[in-house]
C-alpha cells in the first residue's frame, strides 16, 4: 500500500477530553429524552386503553363493573385527559347503585379537583346535596345529616340561583325542615310526658320561631298555653289563650280552648288556695 493513502491521526485532529465528554453527555441526554418520552407515550397509551374499556361499562349501565375500572383511571392515570370525566363517572356508578356514602365522597373529591369543570360542576354540586339528603335518618333519630343536607342545598342555591335545578333544590330544603320540626315536636311531647313543661315550652316556642309554616301553630301555641298553666305563669298561659280570640262558634278547636281556660282557672284557685294556706298557717305559728 503507498504510503500516501495512510492517514495518521494527528494531535490537531484528535477529540479533546472535554469534547469527547460532551459528545458523550449529548449522546446520554438523548437517548434519556428518547425513554422519557417513550415512557409518557406508553402511559398515555395504557391510560387510553384502560378509558376505553371503562367507559362502555358505564355507558351500558354496567355500574359494579364501572366502578372498578374507573377508580383504575383515576388513581393509575391523575392529570390524565380522561380523569375529570373517570371522576364523576365513578361517583355516578355509586349514586346509581344507591351507594350514597361512597358517591358522597366521590362527588366531593370530584368538586375539590376540579372546582371550575364547565362540563360537570353544577351538577356534581348538586349530587353532594342530593346523596345527602339520601342518607337522612327519620325524625325519631339524630338529624346531623338532615343539617347537613339543608346546608349542602342552600351552599348549591348560593352558587346556581338560578338554575335549573333551583327550584328542586328550594323544594328539597322544604322538605328536610319539615323533618327537622317533627323532630323538635316530638322532643316537646316527650318533655310534656315527663312533666317537664319548662323544657316543652322551650322545644315548642323554638318550634314556632324557625318552622312556623311547617306545623299547626293552632296546635302549639294550645300546648303552649297548658305549659305556662303547669307552671303557674298565668299571664303567659293567658296571653297564648288570647290569640284564639274570635274563633268561629262552629270550630271544632273552640271546644279545647274552652277546656284550656277551665284548666287555667282551676290552677289559679288552686295557687290561690295554697298560698292562703300557707297565710294562714304562718299566723297560727306566729300566735302560739
Amino acid at each position: 500500500m503507498p504510503f500516501a493513502f495512510f492517514q495518521p491521526v494527528t494531535k490537531r485532529s484528535r477529540p479533546s477530553l472535554g469534547q469527547s465528554l460532551a459528545i458523550c453527555f449529548a449522546a446520554g441526554v438523548s437517548v434519556l429524552a428518547f425513554s422519557a418520552c417513550s415512557k409518557k407515550l406508553t402511559k398515555e397509551e395504557g391510560c387510553q386503553e384502560k378509558w376505553d374499556k371503562a367507559a362502555p361499562k358505564f355507558a351500558k349501565a354496567k355500574y359494579v363493573a364501572s366502578k372498578e375500572a374507573l377508580t383504575d383511571i383515576v388513581t393509575t392515570c391523575p392529570g390524565s385527559p380522561f380523569t375529570e370525566e373517570a371522576m364523576f363517572d365513578l361517583g355516578e356508578s355509586h349514586y346509581h347503585l344507591e351507594e350514597w356514602e361512597e358517591a358522597e365522597s366521590e362527588y366531593n373529591s370530584f368538586v375539590k379537583d376540579f372546582p371550575a369543570s364547565k362540563k360537570y360542576s353544577e351538577l356534581a354540586r348538586y349530587r353532594i346535596a342530593e346523596v345527602t339528603g339520601k342518607q337522612v335518618e327519620t325524625p325519631s333519630r339524630d338529624q346531623t345529616k338532615t343539617l347537613e343536607a339543608i346546608t349542602a342545598w342552600e351552599n348549591f342555591l348560593d352558587e346556581y340561583p338560578e338554575g335549573a335545578r333551583s327550584d328542586s333544590a328550594k323544594t328539597e330544603i322544604d322538605k328536610l325542615k319539615s323533618v327537622l320540626a317533627t323532630k323538635q315536636m316530638m322532643i316537646a311531647r316527650l318533655y310534656t310526658r315527663m312533666d317537664e313543661p319548662q323544657a316543652a315550652a322551650i322545644y315548642y316556642k323554638n318550634v314556632l320561631k324557625e318552622f312556623g309554616g311547617r306545623v299547626n301553630e293552632r296546635d302549639v301555641n294550645l300546648k303552649l298555653a297548658g305549659c305556662y298553666i303547669k307552671l303557674a305563669q298565668f299571664d303567659e298561659a293567658e296571653s297564648y289563650l288570647a290569640k284564639f280570640d274570635g274563633i268561629a262558634k262552629d270550630d271544632p278547636f273552640k271546644e279545647k280552648i274552652k277546656e284550656a281556660y277551665k284548666d287555667l282557672e282551676k290552677a289559679r284557685s288552686k295557687v290561690a288556695r295554697e298560698k292562703k294556706e300557707e297565710q294562714e298557717q304562718g299566723k297560727r305559728q306566729e300566735t302560739m
